[in-house]
């Protein structure tokens, strides 16, 4: 470890930071967002589902982080952010909420994720693993940040204002006045405008960063080689499907739908169905996500520790099974202590199942296209689930409730599991450059196995 270490890992832990505030941010907002926009339940799960797409955009700016650097498209990303979600706060309609939402999640997203390449290649391997899960653990601790500011912000009407409260309004309302919108005061716009002033700081301290060492070495080894044209570039955007990568990407792209097709969905309808189903106030339902959020810090670091010692493989498939065990309680015990017990376990498991699933993603492909696997995988063939999921949860919901709706979904992770224990590799104490050699001579193999398989056929 070195300074310049600790300080880079402050600078990125902002990106996972914030990839938690606003998911929360969206999901506390929701019961009032509908009522000031007039969306009905069904729509809001269509525009979670469209939201979501900017997740998979974010493929676009990986592939470039593979070209033109790290740090170039990771500055790109935080201004692009910073300004969509702001203007949230401006929405006068469903499809501008949706439109600007989905460009904060694409910028967001390709930040989260060059923030987890970043942090592995640049930690040495005896803390890569740590450094992640410590990283990807901030996520949650912007959601408990989120889940106690929010009732702050988020008044019933005609409860006495607040500090907080009052500064979001005014901001919102000199915008608003500005550029000659109506001044409708709807609380949830105060939480969007309030965002923008730590965005505005880690916009400035990020100038700071340097380029990591691997994409530096990696660069320099491509100068010395002919000049490439788009034709070539675009040819190497499939990279991570050819043969000797493909049985890798498959692998992480399959994990990651079998966890997503229940994480971000059922966030979004949690909300709703406390609200609205349990008839919990807004300081009732930030406080069990408060308190359900610190046991998922919990769980990244108790995954940390665990990848180290039994390894990867284990790890995921054990708080994949567990993961989907809680997320079915948590919407089938309506008492209040019950949603306490459940959210603290449904968190805890699968932000210790993601992050094994994170480490799987940043250390299986070689440097010259990291971010451009992970991409594929984590942000574009990944995502599927996470976008489709919304729609049926929000068809379903109309018809069995939200709570079997979510329950038939959380299925997913127990085949996850499975797939991790019969595919997946083991990582645990390896470097990058050893994983990759030790895939790439599996891959070699492959031909020459089934070329013998063949003429023992014959």
């Amino acid at each position: 470890m070195t300074p310049y270490l600790g300080f880079l890992f402050l600078l990125l832990s902002t990106a996972t930071l914030f990839d938690g505030f606003d998911a929360a941010m969206i999901s506390f907002a929701a019961p009032d967002v509908r009522a000031s926009l007039g969306i009905e339940l069904s729509d809001w799960g269509m525009i979670s589902g469209i939201t979501r797409i900017g997740v998979m955009g974010s493929f676009v700016f990986l592939f470039f982080a593979d070209r033109v650097g790290r740090r170039a498209v990771m500055m790109l990303t935080v201004i692009g952010f910073t300004l969509a979600n702001g203007a949230t706060a401006l929405a006068t309609s469903q499809a501008q909420f949706t439109a600007l939402q989905l460009l904060a999640r694409l910028f967001l997203t390709a930040e989260y994720s060059l923030a987890i390449i970043m942090i592995g290649e640049e930690f040495p391997a005896r803390l890569r693993a740590r450094s992640i899960a410590i990283l990807i653990s901030l996520a949650t601790v912007g959601v408990m940040v989120m889940a106690k500011a929010q009732p702050y912000v988020l008044l019933p009407e005609g409860a006495e204002g607040n500090w907080l409260h009052d500064l979001g309004h005014g901001m919102v309302s000199f915008a608003q006045s500005s550029f000659g919108f109506e001044v409708d005061g709807a609380n949830w716009r105060a939480l969007y405008a309030l965002g923008l002033l730590p965005l505005v700081l880690v916009l400035f301290l990020r100038i700071a960063m340097r380029e990591t060492r691997r994409f530096e070495a990696e660069r320099e080894r491509k100068a010395k080689a002919p000049k490439r044209s788009f034709r070539d570039l675009a040819r190497e955007a499939a990279l991570p499907w050819r043969p000797e990568y493909r049985r890798r990407s498959a692998i992480v792209a399959l994990l990651w739908n079998s966890v997503f097709i229940v994480t971000g969905p059922s966030t979004v309808f949690w909300v709703i169905f406390a609200r609205e189903s349990l008839k919990l106030s807004t300081h009732q339902v930030g406080d069990i996500v408060f308190w359900g959020y610190g046991g998922g810090v919990a769980g990244h670091f108790v995954a940390g520790w665990l990848i180290d010692r039994i390894g990867r493989k284990y790890t995921c498939a054990g708080f994949y099974v567990l993961a989907a065990i809680s997320i079915f309680f948590l919407y089938h015990v309506p008492s209040l202590t019950g949603q306490y017990v459940w959210m603290i376990m449904t968190v805890f498991c699968f932000a210790a199942a993601n992050t094994s699933t994170h480490v799987y993603a940043s250390e299986l492909f070689p440097t010259e296209i990291r971010a451009t696997g992970y991409s594929w995988t984590t942000n574009l063939f990944g995502r599927f689930t996470e976008i489709l999921t919304p729609f049926a949860i929000g068809f379903l919901a109309d018809r069995i409730g939200i709570p079997w709706a979510v329950g038939v979904m959380a299925i997913g992770p127990v085949i996850g599991a499975l797939i991790v224990l019969r595919y997946a590799p083991e990582t645990r104490g390896k470097t990058l450059e050893e994983i990759s050699e030790e895939l790439d001579g599996e891959a070699a193999l492959l031909p020459a196995t089934a070329a013998e398989k063949l003429r023992a056929s014959r």
